[in-house]
């Protein structure tokens, strides 16, 4: 799945022009169809560059065995994508996050026990661990809806993006049904916008853990920064409804902008 579709570490925005070449055959999924709305299982799995971390040598020596440990495996995973912070505030603890896309749930846990008891794996995780490591025991695991395909408003390139999340709680009195009926007046305007820039996707995160701090993740998507100042512009000048009905079914904290890129599997 492109980020047409959904969702992420520069320091991952330069290795999508390398890939692994295996024999082997690969039964990787297909998330979703051609219909949308859509739902899924995503993961971010926090990371720290290490000492002798670079793009060059995260591509070169990170990226093609892993891609063919995921054929060795037989991986289910969809698709991924790395995410590192846009500015890096105090509070933050990774350097960043390799975010994993599955069709469900059952599927994810399946290929994390198979993962975990390959010896391969092992070695590959503390070969590489100077140049970046990841600590799946930390990770954040949501169920995903997106209602539209992100090349509505223009082709996406997932090769290098950016990515913007708000940690949101319900107001007083408000749930879920209440969020539905927000996408579906911000569907109904952007069908009728026509002078938004693109292109434009986005995603909503329902956590699949226990937090009195975040009810749900509203995530957008955008080409470049640039792109998302100029959709916020537009956005602003119509003055929609949606918004001020946003604001009433949910209380946000000031969003966490990302440059983001696709992590290829293969």
């Amino acid at each position: 799945m492109k980020l047409t579709s959904t969702v992420i570490l520069s320091f991952f925005v330069f290795y999508a022009c390398s890939s692994a070449e295996s024999e082997a055959e690969v039964s990787f999924s297909t998330l979703g169809s051609e219909e949308y709305p859509q739902m899924f299982y995503m993961e971010y799995v926090p990371c720290q560059e290490g000492v002798y971390y670079t793009a060059e040598n995260f591509r070169n020596n990170v990226l093609p065995e892993w891609q063919d440990l995921l054929v060795e495996v037989n991986s289910p995973l969809v698709s991924s994508y790395g995410i590192q912070h846009f500015q890096r505030l105090n509070t933050d603890q990774e350097d960043g996050f390799w975010q994993l896309i599955w069709n469900t749930k059952k599927e994810a846990e399946a290929a994390w026990e198979i993962w975990n008891s390959n010896e391969n794996v092992a070695e590959w995780t503390e070969n590489t661990s100077d140049i970046l490591s990841c600590d799946e025991e930390q990770k954040f695991s949501f169920d995903a809806y997106i209602a539209r395909a992100g090349d509505t408003f223009g082709e996406f390139d997932s090769g290098d993006f950016v990515s913007e999340y708000y940690q949101c709680l319900y107001q007083e009195g408000k749930e879920g049904k209440d969020l539905r009926e927000i996408i579906n007046q911000l569907e109904a305007f952007l069908d009728s916008a026509q002078s938004l820039p693109g292109p434009f996707s986005y995603v909503i995160l329902g956590p699949d853990y226990e937090s009195d701090e975040v009810d749900f993740f509203w995530g957008n998507f955008y080409q470049s920064e640039e792109a998302r100042k100029a959709f916020e512009a537009e956005w602003q000048k119509l003055g929609p409804d949606v918004e001020d009905n946003w604001d009433m079914v949910s209380n946000c904290q000031e969003p966490r902008y990302y440059n983001s890129a696709e992590v290829p599997t293969s």
